[in-house]
Order: C-alpha cells, then sequence, then structure tokens
C-alpha cells in the first residue's frame, strides 16, 4: 500500500482573488478542478490510498471527490476546525491515527509530473525516516531553500539567502509516521517546515533529486502558467 497525504486544508489567502467561494483544491485548471489533476497523477504511478486533510470549504472537497472511486483510489478524510487551522505539520498530528506506517506528503497547491513510486523506493532505501524531493531550483521558479551534500538535505531554511541555497522543496516528502510522534502535544499551530529543520539537525532527511520542474496554483500567476501548460497538452493528445 501506498498512501499519500494531501495537504488541502489551507485558506489560500494568496489566490482569494480568483478563487472567491471556492477551496484552493477545486479551482478549475484546464476545464477541471485541481484536485482532479493530483488524483490523476497520483493513480497514473501506482497510489493507492490517499488522505486528505481538510479545513476551509471541506465539504465541497469531499463532495467532489467521494471515496476516491472515480480515480481507482480509495480516499479517507482528516477533518481541521476551519477556524483554528493546525498547520501543515499540525494537520499531520491530528492525521496520526488513519496514517499509514510509510507515507508520502502532497502540498495541495502542488502539480508534480513526476514518478511518485520513485519518491517511495529512495526513502526505503535510504534508511532514514525521512525523505524531501527538491529540484536543483538555483532560484528560477522560487527562492531557492535547500543544499544537499551527497543524498542528504544538510540545509533547508524558507528564509535563505540566496548564497546558501541551490535547491528547492519540491512539494513532495516521505516519511515514517513516527516522524511525528514527538509533536503530539503542540504547540499548534505546526508549520511541517519545523518538523523538517529539526530532521535536518538531526540529519535524518534524504533527498531525492527531481528533474521535472514544479508547478503550484497558490497564486494567480502560477494558476495561469499551468492551466496552460494543461491546455496544450490537452491539445496534443
Amino acid at each position: 500500500m501506498k498512501q499519500t497525504v494531501i495537504l488541502a486544508g489551507g485558506m489560500g489567502t494568496r489566490i482569494q482573488s480568483v478563487a472567491h467561494d471556492l477551496p484552493k483544491a477545486l479551482l478549475p485548471v484546464a476545464g477541471r478542478p485541481f484536485l482532479d489533476h493530483q488524483l490523476r497523477l497520483l493513480a497514473k504511478t501506482g497510489i493507492t490510498d490517499i488522505l486528505l486533510c481538510i479545513g476551509y470549504r471541506g465539504d465541497q472537497i469531499e463532495a467532489f471527490a467521494g471515496d476516491g472511486s472515480s480515480w481507482g483510489l480509495n480516499i479517507q478524510y482528516a477533518h481541521e476546525d476551519p477556524s483554528a487551522l493546525l498547520g501543515t505539520g499540525g494537520a499531520m498530528v491530528q492525521a496520526r491515527s488513519l496514517l499509514a506506517p510509510v507515507f508520502g506528503v502532497l502540498y495541495g497547491d502542488s502539480y508534480l509530473p513526476f514518478d511518485f513510486s520513485a519518491a517511495y523506493a529512495a526513502h526505503e532505501a535510504s534508511g532514514l525516516p525521512a525523505l524531501m524531493c527538491v529540484h536543483r531550483n538555483n532560484h528560477q521558479w522560487d527562492p531557492s531553500n535547500v543544499r544537499l551534500s551527497g543524498d542528504r538535505v544538510v540545509f533547508y531554511s524558507k528564509k535563505a539567502k540566496k548564497d546558501e541555497a541551490d535547491c528547492i522543496d519540491y512539494g513532495f516528502s516521505v516519511f515514517r509516521r513516527e516522524v511525528f510522534e514527538p509533536y503530539a502535544s503542540g504547540p499548534f499551530p505546526l508549520d511541517l517546515a519545523t518538523v523538517m529543520s529539526r530532521l535536518v539537525d538531526l540529519h535524518q532527511l534524504a533527498a531525492l533529486e527531481v528533474a521535472q520542474r514544479f508547478y503550484e496554483i497558490g497564486k494567480p500567476e502560477g494558476l495561469a502558467e499551468l492551466d496552460a501548460l494543461l491546455r496544450r497538452e490537452q491539445a496534443d493528445e
């Protein structure tokens, strides 16, 4: 079983100018809700089980995705109170009882055209409790925030200076469930970056470098770029 957690609980404040009353996961992209594109990608690379962490407008997401059978998937849900969101790391802590022993985590606004199964295999081969997929970004798409040494992450900071990093968090990571046990009592909200930074300090974060660039819909310009890409791909089919 390969479980992937999709973090889809946030309010999407940077995209509200076009989202209006929709949760970010359901924004139309190339004629379909964004979540549909994510689920198709996951199913295509052998993912079978999805845990959707939902909060803001979560009822709309659940009504759309249902049990996942439309994509050949099994979907479960972890619900957060939209008025007291726990953060990207806190969502994982709250969902601990639904997590597989090893699971992937995908940001709810990321479109990642790569083989997700390769990340699970690399995590297992590493022998480490967690793995971050990274892209050698060199500040091209967004500010870089990761530096590697071999196949490990040795630096990670969202506030990295330009000469401190040349890679970027790709938007998909793999964890052992026990990584989140030390955070059970909070404090919340807890950012997933805090968990990642602690793993780096402990020399326990493996890396998989992904050649394909990432896309994201967290901002209007990213949404427009992905829409154009997917429409071109549909026209070529």
